[in-house]
């Protein structure tokens, strides 16, 4: 992992740790659709693609802030079950 990386997870923590980030991380989880309810809307190919960039963004989030800034980074993907 580089610097560059670890500084970034490091930012993404420190937003998010406090109360207010917390409660802004609350209000993007719901926004965005974190636990992927209503993602896929059957009649609409744009919509579709509208609310999996945010659930993307959201999911970004977490992984930044769920990084083991101890443990060196295999590049694989982070998968979690929400």
């Amino acid at each position: 992992m580089t610097e560059e990386q670890i500084a970034r997870s490091m930012a993404f923590k420190n937003a998010f740790s406090s109360e207010h980030g917390q409660k802004v991380l609350s209000v993007l989880d719901d926004k965005c659709m974190l636990k992927g309810s209503g993602l896929y809307v059957s009649d609409s190919d744009r919509q579709t693609c509208f609310n999996l960039g945010m659930n993307y963004v959201v999911r970004f989030i977490h992984q930044e802030i769920d990084r083991n800034l101890t443990e060196p980074d295999t590049g694989k993907a982070i998968h979690r079950e929400i």
